[in-house]
């Protein structure tokens, strides 16, 4: 084999055709499993380079290059030539990729196009097409010739003038009738549509804006796919502005130099079949910390230490763990899946991910683990025994962090971050405990700036695109300081854009009060902020910190509200009803209990009634008034109201936002749990 590395664009440079043997199967990649992580891997790219070139204008010092993304291999070998065809190898494996990646191009082409961006249009259509002259046959102009499934698509795909002529030709309803687009087409819709959202400015990983609001759990991403599938005119992803040239110029600069491929041509003497197979064959494939391990041991045995003692003392409990006195069996827990963004991971993968960028302070991928990982070594190798237990030692934190146990501060740190579902700051918090004592003040001061930061931006609504560029640099800052917590509070304070600030007081208290967060921010976010105040409120005068795990978010004033005679107001017009609909969900209207109240119950009055015979009947205020959690007898248990109205719930709403303040201060304090105590009741 002669392997060579080559990027995306170097690929199609060539006047070379990629033809797909017969024994190949037809495209299989799937919008979901294949197409949209690799066009977020691509993207990340881009953004990369864009992010680069504003750091870089004016600066008067050097930046190292930034780090290249590896997209996987291409094995082909030669198909003898004949007079005035164009050179042509067969692709032995990676045709998936390789189809996807000219769709990619010829998507970039049309988006380019459509948008007035000239000079890109011109640059990918040079690449897109083999130039002629066709002596013997016409196709010879496709870069890909596919199996005999997929000519038809690929040639009209190349043929096209416009997407349109596509959505008509591969229409996805005949009426009432659903039909399946090609795999490929379905391909190319969406990756155009994915370029031009990008060159105009959005991120197809953005949640969807709808009059309430955001939606966290629909991006653009979903809609489009839905679109692709259910609609023949495939609707845009909504424009943030025009084109901007800059972002085309980064897609393309992104392909042509940041996304490499390897490219592994076969010798006459090697049998394509063979390979093929070995290539293909079946079994459980090697997860990156797999490669780690052999990588690390291997490198002991080359220096003469005892591979048998590291491995019993640093690395076995990653593989087996102790059933018995004399028994072991294998440790499951760190093969167990875990969800990274929109994603699952075996857990071990995901700990030398975040490890490997706590160690790097580079940005990586967690497919792309092992080559980070090994690169990060080679450049500045490191006491094997030393790295060994730094490997074991964060592992627990990991652990710690992803599986919290117990009632202490951290664990509870932990549940709220999982809550959040941000991932990209682990990097961070591993280094702060490696870094900082456990009961420390320092990472107690550490720990509630991180959750300050993070649950105000989730309250206030703002992105967490830049998170994994944005808690990188908080990394280098944390880690090249002699006191850790004071250069994160620093890096955080620093932070004035928008995608990155830390929302101050009066930022945070505005969304509080005004946003329905029951149905912007959804009900797992919304009970793990009321656990959080719930867990500050009870302080170890309380006698247990225990905060059941298993809890239910309740509307104090029922979404029927409008079939319950107590809570109907006469003559409410739109108006008020939008109010009332919003205050609904907000934080006022909100509390938690141990077990759902029974539907009686829950649609029921809110002060005491008495029933047809005159015996009393216990309104929501009494029964949440003897509640065992704090957040509702604190306010429930001495309140004197009468009527659960908008005026009720925004004193409520008040004064849950007096202890919010209070918890996640900016810059984070330490409050008195007697304080948050009292602001939960009002006083």
């Amino acid at each position: 084999m002669q392997p060579s590395k080559t990027t995306v664009i170097g690929l199609f440079n060539a006047p070379f055709q990629y033809q797909i043997p017969i024994f190949q199967r037809g495209y299989v990649w799937t919008l979901e499993k294949q197409v949209a992580p690799l066009w977020s891997d691509i993207q990340s790219q881009a953004d990369a380079l864009l992010e680069r070139q504003q750091l870089t204008s004016g600066a008067t010092t050097a930046m190292k290059p930034l780090p290249k993304h590896f997209l996987g291999s291409i094995v082909m070998t030669p198909v003898p030539n004949a007079f005035g065809r164009v050179p042509m190898y067969e692709v032995i494996d990676g045709q998936q990729r390789c189809t996807t990646l000219h769709l990619l191009l010829l998507a970039m082409l049309h988006a380019a196009k459509d948008s007035g961006q000239t000079s890109v249009a011109q640059m990918a259509a040079a690449v897109v097409r083999n130039p002629g002259p066709y002596l013997v046959d016409a196709n010879d102009q496709h870069k890909v010739w596919p199996t005999q499934a997929g000519r038809q698509e690929m040639q009209r795909i190349n043929a096209a003038t416009s997407v349109a002529q596509i959505c008509t030709a591969y229409p996805a309803r005949d009426g009432r009738n659903r039909i399946d687009r090609p795999l490929m087409v379905q391909t190319f819709l969406y990756l155009y549509h994915a370029c031009l959202a990008y060159m105009q400015g959005v991120d197809l990983s953005d949640p969807v804006a709808h009059p309430g609001g955001a939606d966290p759990d629909r991006s653009h991403s979903d809609v489009l796919v839905a679109s692709i599938r259910n609609a023949n005119a495939v609707v845009p992803v909504p424009a943030a502005g025009k084109a901007n040239a800059l972002r085309a110029q980064a897609l393309y600069m992104a392909l042509a130099d940041q996304v490499q491929l390897m490219t592994l041509s076969l010798d006459v003497d090697d049998d394509p079949q063979v390979i093929f197979e070995t290539l293909n064959a079946r079994g459980e494939p090697l997860l990156a910390s797999d490669l780690v391990r052999n990588f690390l041991f291997l490198e002991a045995a080359r220096h003469g230490q005892p591979v048998d003692a590291l491995y019993a003392s640093y690395w076995s409990d990653f593989d087996q763990v102790a059933t018995g006195k004399n028994t072991v069996t294998a440790n499951r827990y760190w093969r167990e899946k875990e969800k990274q963004g929109r994603l699952l991971h075996p857990r071990i993968d995901l700990f030398f991910y975040h490890y490997t960028v706590l160690r790097s302070q580079e940005s990586t991928l967690v497919n792309h683990v092992f080559q980070a990982f090994k690169n990060w070594w080679l450049q500045a190798p490191c006491d094997l025994e030393k790295e060994l237990k730094r490997i074991q030692t964060s592992s627990r934190h990991f652990a710690e962090l992803i599986s919290p146990q117990g009632t202490g501060y951290l664990a509870e740190f932990a549940r709220l971050l999982k809550a959040l579902d941000v991932g990209t700051i682990t990097p961070v918090v591993l280094a702060l405990r490696e870094r900082l004592d456990d009961d420390s003040a320092e990472l107690k001061q550490a720990v509630g700036d991180l959750a300050s930061y993070l649950v105000r931006r989730s309250v206030c609504g703002l992105t967490t695109k830049g998170y994994n560029r944005f808690f990188l640099r908080v990394l280098q800052a944390v880690c090249a300081a002699e006191k850790p917590h004071e250069a994160l509070r620093q890096a955080l304070l620093g932070a004035t854009a928008a995608s990155e600030c830390w929302p101050d007081d009066q930022s945070f208290g505005d969304q509080w009060l005004a946003r329905p967060v029951y149905t912007e921010l959804k009900p797992g976010k919304v009970c793990a902020l009321l656990r959080a105040l719930e867990y500050a409120a009870r302080g170890s005068k309380q006698g247990s910190q225990h905060v059941p795990i298993a809890l239910t978010v309740e509307h104090v004033m029922p979404q029927s509200w409008d079939k319950v005679p107590a809570y109907q107001v006469a003559g409410m017009d739109d108006i008020a009803r939008q109010a009332r609909q919003t205050a609904l969900h907000g934080f006022g209207n909100l509390t938690l209990l141990t077990s759902s109240l029974n539907s009686s119950v829950s649609n029921g009055p809110f002060a005491d009634e008495k029933d047809g015979q005159g015996a009393l009947v216990l309104g929501k205020r009494s029964l949440l008034g003897q509640s065992a959690l704090l957040l509702n007898t604190a306010w429930f248990h001495h309140s004197k109201v009468q009527q659960w109205d908008e005026r009720a719930m925004r004193e409520r709403g008040l004064a849950l936002l007096r202890a919010a303040l209070l918890l996640w201060a900016r810059p984070a304090a330490q409050p008195d749990a007697d304080v948050i105590f009292s602001a939960l009741a009002g006083r």
